[in-house]
């Protein structure tokens, strides 16, 4: 089988990058696919190299907030005559422009026009996602447009989702009978914790920083943390999101010595980064789908304490270890973080539930998945 992979990719960073490039990577071990051809975003020559399994080429050939990438993009479907279209995609896939994202929202519909079998891994709904706390004016306009677009999406042959609670949405208001859940996926890494006595005492809040992370909430937490103890250090790693470009750069005049911000953490440099820290903290404001962090969190046994979202209290339902506290719940998180501190016990029990959840959710597990789904697709 010939797939076509439709991404935001490596080295550029975010807007679904990672997902992709652990997904396609998986993808080309499996039996039934012979190429893998990811079209993906423009990445600067410097640094756009990258050692890919034999399988896999990567075309570079759309930019974000570019409205005529489309054209390249079908452009290059059509040359390639793949068996499978796979579209990864969630709202803002395509930049910060509305037009270039509700634009490349409707590659689905094309290649319904063209006769191309297309999947659709959806990662949120723009319906379901506060508008607000992204910086989003919750106008009549955008509320349209984001229901057409989610509508040229549903046109593909198959819809798959990492969240659950997606499939019942979909079904109800779009009336989809083609929707199948697909986890996220998980690395699952082999860490020794540090033997340091600061080990219980050094705090991680990871990812792409953009207004729903919740960091300006992370710091009030963190400043009243340390008036109960000033040990503990909080470690803020990665860079601003693409679409919300140096946002961090007010946070870092930050003189709180206790706070460090790191940028953007090289995957070879992760294991040690995670095991001199003891807690993942997401004080999401609201959910855009599943968090790859949250994922990420699992795969090295760490706990996690999180806001209480939908999504992320579907990832304890379904296995994964965490504190959930109520969004914006300072004296919550702060209670959550000592209570951990001072439960060496429970952190590992929490550390070996999580270890378990990612080994259930493996990146091989779910490209093993999609192989399945696209063989049907190929014989309908």
């Amino acid at each position: 089988m010939r797939v076509c992979f439709v991404s935001s990719y490596p080295p550029n960073r975010a807007r679904l990058s990672e997902y992709a490039k652990n997904l396609v990577k998986e993808l080309a071990n499996r039996p039934k696919i012979n190429k893998i051809y990811v079209l993906a975003d423009v990445a600067e020559k410097s640094k756009s190299h990258i050692k890919e399994n034999r399988k896999i080429e990567v075309l570079r050939c759309w930019k974000p907030d570019n409205p005529f990438s489309i054209f390249s993009i079908i452009f290059h479907i059509l040359k390639l005559k793949p068996d499978i279209v796979h579209f990864n995609i969630h709202f803002q896939s395509y930049g910060r422009s509305r037009i270039a994202n509700f634009i490349g929202l409707s590659l689905p519909f094309f290649s319904r026009i063209f006769a191309i079998p297309s999947i659709v891994t959806i990662h949120n709904l723009g319906e379901m996602v506060n508008l607000k706390v992204l910086g989003i004016k919750q106008s009549f306009l955008n509320r349209i447009g984001i229901k057409l677009a989610t509508k040229l999406i549903t046109l593909a042959k198959v819809i798959t989702v990492t969240t659950q609670s997606y499939i019942n949405f979909l079904k109800n208001v779009y009336k989809c009978k083609n929707v199948v859940f697909v986890p996220h996926g998980t690395s699952v890494f082999n860490i020794q914790n540090s033997a340091s006595t600061n080990f219980y005492k050094n705090i991680l809040m990871f990812g792409h920083m953009s207004p729903y992370k919740g960091l300006p909430l992370m710091l009030k937490i963190f400043d009243k943390l340390i008036k109960q103890n000033n040990d503990f250090k909080l470690i803020i790693a990665g860079d601003s999101h693409p679409n919300f470009p140096n946002y961090l750069d007010e946070f870092k005049r930050n003189l709180n010595p206790n706070i460090e911000f790191i940028g953007y953490v090289p995957e070879d440099a992760l294991p040690k980064l995670f095991q001199n820290i003891f807690v993942v903290v997401l004080p999401y404001l609201t959910g855009t789908g599943t968090s790859g962090v949250f994922h990420l969190a699992c795969g090295f046994g760490k706990p996690i304490i999180a806001s209480d979202l939908p999504e992320i209290r579907e990832l304890v339902k379904e296995g994964a270890s965490a504190l959930l506290i109520p969004p914006n719940d300072i004296d919550g998180f702060c209670k959550a973080i000592l209570h951990l501190s001072n439960n060496p016990k429970l952190v590992e029990e929490m550390g070996k539930k999580n270890i378990l959840f990612a080994s259930k959710e493996s990146w091989n597990i779910v490209a093993e998945s999609f192989e399945c789904i696209y063989i049907k697709l190929k014989m309908n």
